[in-house]
């Protein structure tokens, strides 16, 4: 037997629906288990290979926590508990917080931003004195 692949159960359990908070805590709790099992297998002189086989075959399935897990509504997202409220809600938060991803942006790049805008201004000034050079060429030419 392998040892548990406990990255691969936090992804299913959020991939299931499970809120990110229950799932960590969860995988966590698991993890340490399995180290208590494994730790308390090597005090009693077991090899630690057949300690870790030990402690996996003691945990059982992964998919049967999974299913487990997924069966209950109270640990799911509140988008998995209600995808009606979701399909209106999430838009609708989108569409609040878009006029704010500008302003933070120029408030996170201020300096970079008020070069620019000198860069632009010099520029525009440049510009004009070269069209006036012009103007006043061609009128007093």
């Amino acid at each position: 037997m392998r040892e548990p692949d406990f990255n691969a159960l936090a992804e299913r359990l959020l991939q299931c629906g499970i809120a990110p908070r229950h799932a960590h805590r969860t995988v966590n709790e698991i993890r340490d288990h399995y180290d208590d099992l494994v730790d308390a297998a090597v005090d009693d002189g077991i090899p630690i290979r057949r300690a870790r086989q030990m402690a996996t075959r003691e945990l059982g399935r992964m998919e049967d926590l999974v299913a487990q897990m997924s069966a209950r509504r109270e640990l799911k997202t509140w988008a998995f508990r209600f995808p009606r409220a979701a399909i209106v809600v999430y838009p609708l938060a989108c569409l609040a917080v878009l006029p704010a991803v500008p302003v933070n942006a120029g408030i996170a790049n201020a300096p970079l931003l008020a070069r620019w805008g000198a860069s632009l201004l010099a520029a525009g000034v440049l510009t004009a004195a070269l069209l006036l050079v012009l103007q006043l060429s061609i009128l007093f030419g």
